[in-house]
């Protein structure tokens, strides 16, 4: 499974014929989703797997209908567990995506600053919604390959964060990269970091909107990637 192109598919059990029919139609169109029966292995510890696809996922896709958004359970876990997940991505980052396979109103879920009905959903039970999905989702597949062709490999675990919207990671990773660097570059990740480490505590504690918020993470993901690009054209020289 490429993580980085995977689709987890979110559904209430009473929906798992359609949700199958789903998948097969993802699959023919060269995408990669993740459904529980096809994709977890004999033996393993079925929770911990499913969370574990939720948090490597590149997209989410809550599959909505009239049983999920009426019944508590391991569905309502799910879509928990994914904006948790979207809460702590760059406001950029395309992950959560509602896709009504009914005619039903989104669900009034909340999980720290994050609203489910906030997101755009797409209809998915009618031809057009469908085909507007898939082309999105290609679309966005496409872009991560266009990056990956690109980029270095020294650099991949870091980039491949940026793209999911871990900055907390990315600058993890890229304090490894320079530890040993005394200049200006150091210098900066240091200020990076302590910025992002500021903005999130402000954004935990409602101290600043969440366009401010969008806005400075924004910045802040620009400026890691200024810093790969000058770390890559240091490679290149040497």
């Amino acid at each position: 499974m490429n993580w980085n192109k995977a689709i987890f598919l979110a559904h209430a059990s009473e929906d798992k014929e359609r949700v199958r029919k789903l998948y097969r139609t993802l699959k023919e169109n060269g995408l990669e989703p993740w459904l529980d029966e096809e994709d977890l292995m004999p033996g393993v510890k079925w929770d911990d797997k499913i969370k574990e696809a939720i948090k490597n996922a590149r997209f989410f896709m809550a599959c909505l209908s009239k049983h999920s958004v009426s019944k508590t359970g391991y569905i309502q876990k799910e879509l928990r567990l994914a904006l948790n997940e979207l809460e702590q991505k760059s406001p950029d980052v395309i992950y959560f995506i509602p896709a009504l396979i009914d005619n039903v109103e989104l669900p009034n879920i909340t999980v720290g600053t994050i609203n489910l009905r906030d997101y755009q959903a797409v209809n998915i039970f009618d031809d057009n919604g469908l085909d507007k999905l898939i082309r999105h989702l290609q679309k966005q597949a496409n872009i991560i390959s266009e990056i990956k062709k690109k980029e270095n490999p020294n650099f991949q675990d870091l980039r491949n964060s940026i793209s999911k919207g871990q900055i907390e990671t990315a600058l993890r990773l890229l304090m490894e990269i320079v530890k040993d660097k005394n200049d200006d570059l150091y210098n900066t990740c240091l200020l990076t970091s302590s910025k992002y480490n500021r903005v999130s505590k402000e954004n935990i504690l409602g101290i600043i909107t969440r366009e401010s918020y969008t806005m400075e993470t924004n910045q802040i993901v620009y400026s890691i990637l200024e810093i790969i690009k000058i770390l890559e054209e240091r490679e290149n020289y040497n």
